[in-house]
């Protein structure tokens, strides 16, 4: 029935190599997105953002890092339902703004 008979311990080892394979891939595929949720400083600039948009209900305009002394600090311009421009500092190791 089928083309070509494989013996049984060569099957084992090909599903142990696909189950391999598609471990990999999981893992290559998933890595970004738990780098993305937090830096080696501590907070990711998307969850800095997340954050002050969330707290001030404005639109955010610009976001940059900066190192202030040994800390990261995201400097996150917004302008707000107001219409003003604002600057929030966010503090990327303990996440609390500044």
């Amino acid at each position: 029935m089928y083309p070509m008979s494989v013996p049984r311990h060569h099957l084992a080892t090909v599903v142990l190599l696909g189950a391999v394979v598609l471990l990999t891939v999981v893992l290559v595929l998933t890595a970004p997105a738990a780098q993305a949720q937090k830096t080696s400083a501590g907070l990711s600039q998307d969850a800095a953002v997340a954050m002050v948009r969330a707290q001030t209900g404005g639109k955010v305009i610009r976001v940059e890092r900066h190192g202030e002394g040994a800390a990261l600090v995201y400097l996150i311009r917004v302008l707000t339902p107001d219409g003003r421009l604002r600057v929030y500092r966010v503090d990327a190791t303990t996440g609390t703004l500044l």
